[in-house]
């Protein structure tokens, strides 16, 4: 009975989707229940700590594809600069003079609900192309980001961010000739490997709790601006993903030649799907991180990030099964 009244399809975006959403709501009780909670703390051992050991973990163990890189990377940018005037469009007409209201709608939360999402999806390739967007949108945000809200920018403090480091690590891991042998030196190598993997696999409960608590930050008078941003977030931002992916398609780079081979076409279509989903995400808690730092309307930030999550338990649903039928079946 009840295949016949939720697809097989929906029940894959449900199982994905709301396991995200109720460790978000977990941490946003833990917020309203115990303010005593250092926030500060805990985004620090995200940031130096489980979000590197999973970007290593994710990376070590697959050969490094330049050109895959550089589509993922590359559609970060556009997708970033594409929604940039939109957001200086809103930003105007709500009097706003802070550029710390950019941050929530032209970046995107890669590192909360798409890697859990992209795993139980699309698997171990969906969570490496998921990672590879994730260190590009927090490469432009700790740079661009940083610029707009503080007004200067640092390259050394660019080079000084953990994840670049992981990404630089696990990738030179995956090319070592030893790195997966059965020497003495490659089994302790393994056994690094391992100790790092096992702290990535807090990073995603960890990000998703952060997320949820940081929601309690919003204020009902932000609530305008927050509708406003959280919107365009999720309804702007999928929509100039699919165009993306069209334009990509068109050009020849993501081919959908009939004959291809199977294990081609279904890479090119988990990255053209990876590249949609984190299209589709709410603002990132580090854009109110980097808000709250560099005091630039961090309320305003919050109730988008607020009206942004909200909408995105909604929106997210829509968006997979859109993915399901333009991306794959069609595909």
């Amino acid at each position: 009975m009840m295949h016949t009244i939720v697809s097989h399809e929906m029940l894959m975006v449900l199982r994905a989707v709301v396991p995200s959403f109720a460790i978000a709501f977990i941490g946003y009780l833990l917020g309203r229940w115990d303010k005593s909670v250092h926030q500060k703390m805990v985004s620090n051992l995200i940031y130096y700590l489980f979000s590197p050991c999973l970007i290593f973990s994710s990376l070590h163990k697959r050969a490094f594809d330049l050109r895959e890189f550089t589509i993922i990377g590359g559609a970060v940018l556009v997708l970033i600069a594409a929604m940039f005037p939109l957001a200086a469009f809103f930003r105007k007409r709500a009097g706003v003079t802070e550029n710390g209201y950019y941050l929530p709608i032209i970046f995107m939360s890669t590192g909360t609900l798409s890697l859990p999402i992209s795993l139980l999806l699309y698997g171990n390739e969906g969570l490496a192309k998921a990672v590879m967007f994730h260190i590009v949108n927090i490469l432009v945000m700790y740079s661009l980001g940083v610029y707009l809200v503080s007004g200067r920018a640092d390259l050394f403090q660019i080079l000084k961010i953990p994840a670049l480091s992981a990404t630089i690590i696990g990738i030179a891991d995956s090319q070592l000739p030893f790195s997966h042998g059965t020497g003495q030196f490659s089994q302790i190598l393994i056994m690094f490997e391992k100790i790092i993997e096992v702290i990535g696999f807090g990073a995603i409960p960890l990000l998703i709790l952060s997320f949820g608590y940081s929601l309690n930050e919003s204020k009902m008078s932000d609530m305008k601006d927050g509708i406003t941003g959280g919107l365009l977030k999720i309804a702007g931002g999928p929509a100039l993903a699919f165009l993306l992916v069209y334009l990509l398609r068109v050009s020849g780079i993501l081919p959908v030649e009939k004959g291809m081979d199977v294990l081609r076409q279904l890479d090119f279509r988990t990255t053209e799907a990876v590249i949609i989903l984190n299209a589709a995400m709410p603002g990132p808690i580090m854009a109110y991180l980097l808000n709250v730092k560099f005091d630039s309307c961090p309320r305003k930030a919050a109730a988008m990030l607020t009206m942004g999550t909200l909408g995105g338990i909604v929106s997210i649903p829509i968006v997979l099964q859109l993915i399901n039928y333009f991306i794959f079946k069609q595909g």
